[in-house]
């Protein structure tokens, strides 16, 4: 399938992403960085997949190819009018996400015109990095919920 329409039927939904994520978290163990790592991608997954959701029924022109960081930067402005308290954690998140998968460029940031200091991945995923991960997603979610004025998911 190549079509728009036919991706969406396609992906699975946010809440079973972040149940993943807690799934993997759980099995994770500080000498066996795999579960860690899968539960980090699905965490960050389950965001993405919300952030093109609330982005395309939010924002006519939403550029669901954009970044993932844009996405949610330009859905926070136009939805609430600001970003989220919990941005630091989202740009920290990102870089995770980018540690696993072997990225290595500068940290990629919510808004490119922040002067505070770049986020910081760890030089190892465990199975604190997989649980904080989780939550991360889930607080995210919640707070977006919140501020929109709407109610949050079941899954948060």
């Amino acid at each position: 399938m190549t079509t728009v329409e036919g991706m969406t039927e396609m992906a699975i939904e946010p809440g079973r992403l972040l149940g993943l994520a807690e799934e993997m978290a759980t099995r994770a163990r500080e000498e066996e960085a795999g579960h860690a790592a899968l539960a980090v991608l699905a965490a960050h997954a389950a965001l993405e997949a919300t952030v093109n959701r609330l982005g395309g029924e939010t924002i006519g022109s939403f550029n669901y190819r954009a970044r993932f960081l844009p996405k949610w930067h330009d859905l926070c402005e136009r939805a609430i009018g600001r970003q989220l308290e919990a941005a630091p954690d989202l740009e920290r998140l990102q870089a995770l996400r980018d540690a696993v998968v072997g990225f290595r460029g500068d940290p990629e940031r919510l808004d490119r015109r922040s002067t505070s200091p770049p986020p910081e991945a760890p030089r190892a995923v465990g199975a604190e990095e997989a649980r904080w991960a989780v939550e991360t997603a889930r607080r995210v979610v919640a707070e977006f919920h919140r501020a929109a004025g709407r109610d949050a998911p079941g899954w948060v």
